[in-house]
């Protein structure tokens, strides 16, 4: 196999944007480029998947400009050379000034294979600029080989230092690729280059036959991260080339930390895991892996270390005594090499600072700021970008946009508060078709005619907008951060102060959860009607106290809750009465008074706001489930002439219950006409087989 001036480059930052639809920002430009810089990498290509000027073209809006991403490159690498892609039509000649005035070493130009002639005036003027260009004759396979080479040889004639096979559709064999190289060298004096895509699994194949031909530069993204089937995985070709004896000085450890650490998390459903990359690279059953991870554990060495060198001694077993004994030398041997795997970054490739600096502050800008880093978020997450609507607790002019974006479970979730419905119109209009879900308050408080959840359902056209009880939300925050806390709340005293909703709601869930509930902050009077009620209404027996006097009501208690914003605030007496390391929740975010505030962390007391981000997050995708519920799942129909019925619809006896009845893919088992699933029915049998059996022929796609 030719090794010589073999090179690799690096096109996550740029063909990897495809898959999280071009949302790699500058943050992560500066990141990744140098983490791979620090793995031995020479050539990396940054920015928008399809080039220069492709955002303000129409073709996908990018997290960042072209101008942010060349200075996060040019800021950030000191060794390795980075370039950008260039398609002529969408990129401009002062688009390439421009990347020239950051230094940028070498762009790809990029066309049909048919319609090379537009390239000329761009490869020309880069070589003016000084640039290393590189012709990418995108979807070489629409020509046979012989025509191929004529556009080539053009492209050589207007000035490129290197051309570019281009296996667009991932649609070459490794024989395709040998033969068009080969063709292609008969007419080219300078080298050749490859960039091929993984839809039929033959990328590292197709690299390896180009090779082998004397193809001098690859391209590969980490993960195989890439439009359409991917790239050819960057891990899995430098361990190839590696078992192959062709050694790129790239730290192959390191590239794969990066790997799964920086870019797993952005796909979904797609990776690759480094164990899995070293046993394949070193020869290893998977057999004896509890051994590696047991000796790599006890004396702190990289279990792919363990793994390779354990293979060099024996690919056949992995006896724990070699193992053990392998461990042993290599934990000798990392103590002279103590920093090698530490990937070094600049100091303000974590520098958040402007991100969120407002240059607009008027309120549409201030939701575009929030929804675009939601959404942002959400594409390098794999997530799904939702804003957050909620009508606050008492009328207010204020909207409060939060400059804070959190991260829940499958949900990247910005927030507006609103004091009034009108600002709501205008909210909606900046945020419908940029987040993928409206999620809107569905509660009526006082001064509201109708929920905001019922107008704003009728103002979005693209999001999904979904409603949700605002005030549920607020207590179950409360109620499960107590319980989290106290362990167990049998019997523990709990003061409560208000009698508003939230207030409400808790002392009830507090009563059927057993514990000693205080309530306070009305007359005697209104307290005993308020306790009446609750009594009536807690389904088992906790203890409800009544005082009227808010002092004696926090007297001993070991948490205290107040949600009120104006009635009965928190004093410091009430504090000073309270169970030694006593909790207090300020959830109405208010109801604690500054002073107050300060006067308990001077005496080491917990003063808690509620964090309500995983119950919102948990919520949501309750709400979200049972909508697919009620509107995929639930139903009853017909499958191979058999009554079936699904997602909870009580069937007659004998009907077939399926997991969904527009998409079944299993059988559940026999409705007993009174709600309940019968699971060995065997009167049904001939039923069931013939329901099974079509579910069968529809998943195979047997139509």
């Amino acid at each position: 196999m030719n090794r010589h001036n073999l090179e690799i480059l690096e096109c996550t930052l740029r063909d990897g944007s495809y898959t999280i639809d071009f949302q790699f920002t500058p943050r992560d430009t500066y990141v990744i480029a140098a983490a791979l810089e620090n793995a031995g990498f020479n050539l990396i290509e940054v920015g928008h998947g399809l080039g220069l000027n492709a955002s303000s073209s129409g073709k996908g809006q990018a997290a960042a400009t072209d101008e942010e991403y060349m200075k996060a490159a040019a800021s950030t690498l000191k060794r390795a050379q980075w370039g950008m892609f260039f398609i002529p039509g969408i990129g401009q000649h002062e688009d390439l000034k421009l990347a020239a005035d950051y230094g940028m070493d070498f762009v790809r130009i990029g066309t049909n294979v048919t319609e090379v002639e537009q390239s000329k005036e761009y490869i020309e003027h880069a070589k003016k600029l000084g640039m290393f260009v590189s012709a990418n004759l995108m979807k070489s396979y629409a020509l046979p080989p012989k025509e191929l080479s004529i556009r080539a040889k053009l492209s050589e004639r207007f000035g490129v230092d290197l051309v570019c096979l281009v296996d667009s559709a991932g649609t070459m064999l490794p024989e395709d690729i040998q033969n068009y190289v080969r063709t292609m060298q008969d007419v080219l004096n300078i080298p050749i280059g490859l960039h091929c895509h993984d839809n039929l699994a033959l990328g590292i194949a197709n690299v390896l036959a180009a090779i082998d031909c004397g193809v001098q530069r690859i391209d590969s993204t980490l993960q195989g991260m890439g439009r359409g089937g991917g790239n050819p995985a960057t891990e899995v070709l430098v361990s190839v080339l590696k078992k192959q004896g062709i050694d790129l000085n790239i730290d192959l450890n390191r590239l794969m930390d990066v790997s799964e650490r920086l870019i797993k998390p952005m796909l979904q459903e797609k990776g690759f895991d480094s164990i899995n990359i070293t046993s394949g690279y070193a020869g290893f059953h998977s057999g004896y892996l509890k051994t590696i991870l047991k000796y790599a554990d006890r004396y702190k060495v990289d279990p792919r270390d363990l793994i390779v060198e354990v293979c060099r001694a024996d690919q056949v077993y992995a006896h724990e005594e070699l193992v053990e004994d392998i461990a042993s030398r290599l934990q000798q041997q990392e103590a002279g090499r103590a920093g090698l795997h530490i990937i070094s970054l600049p100091h303000f490739a974590f520098a958040d600072g402007k991100e969120m600096e407002a240059s607009d502050d008027s309120l549409a800008g201030a939701v575009e700021r929030v929804v675009t880093k939601a959404r942002t978020t959400a594409k390098r997450r794999g997530k799904q970008s939702v804003l957050n609507i909620v009508a606050a607790p008492q009328a207010a002019e204020q909207t409060i946009v939060s400059r804070f974006v959190q991260e829940e479970f499958d949900y990247v979730i910005g927030s507006v508060e609103v004091g009034s419905p009108l600002p709501l119109e205008e909210i909606i209009a900046v945020a419908d078709g940029v987040v993928d879900i409206l999620l809107v308050d569905a509660e009526l408080k006082p001064y509201l005619n109708e929920p905001l959840f019922t107008k704003g359902r009728s103002l979005a056209k693209q999001s999904r907008v979904v409603g949700y009880k605002d005030y549920d939300v607020w207590v179950r925050s409360v109620d499960q951060d107590i319980r989290m806390m106290l362990k167990d709340i049998r019997g523990r005293q709990i003061t409560v102060c208000g009698t508003d909703n939230l207030s409400l709601k808790l002392v009830l869930s507090m009563l059927e959860q057993g514990a000693r509930v205080t309530l306070t902050g009305a007359t005697s009077d209104k307290l005993e009607v308020f306790g009446d009620s609750l009594k009536r209404m807690a389904l088992c027996t906790g203890f409800l106290g009544i005082e009227a006097d808010p002092v004696e009501a926090a007297r001993a208690a070991e948490v205290m809750v107040s949600f009120s914003r104006r009635e009965l605030l928190v004093s410091r007496a009430m504090v000073e009465v309270m169970a030694a390391h006593g909790i207090i929740f300020d959830g109405g975010i208010g109801s604690v008074p500054p002073e107050v505030i300060a006067y308990c962390n001077e005496c080491g007391m917990r003063i808690i706001r509620p964090d309500m981000r995983a119950v919102l997050a948990c919520e949501l995708a309750s709400l979200l489930g049972t909508d697919r519920t009620v509107n995929e799942l639930m139903g009853r129909g017909e499958i191979a002439g058999v009554q079936v019925v699904a997602g909870g619809l009580v069937g007659k006896y004998g009907d077939i219950v399926v997991d969904s009845v527009s998409n079944p893919s299993r059988v559940v088992g026999v409705a007993d006409g009174c709600g309940r699933v019968l699971y060995v029915p065997t009167e049904f049998t001939d039923q069931i087989e013939a329901v099974e059996r079509e579910i069968v022929r529809r998943q195979a796609l047997i139509i």
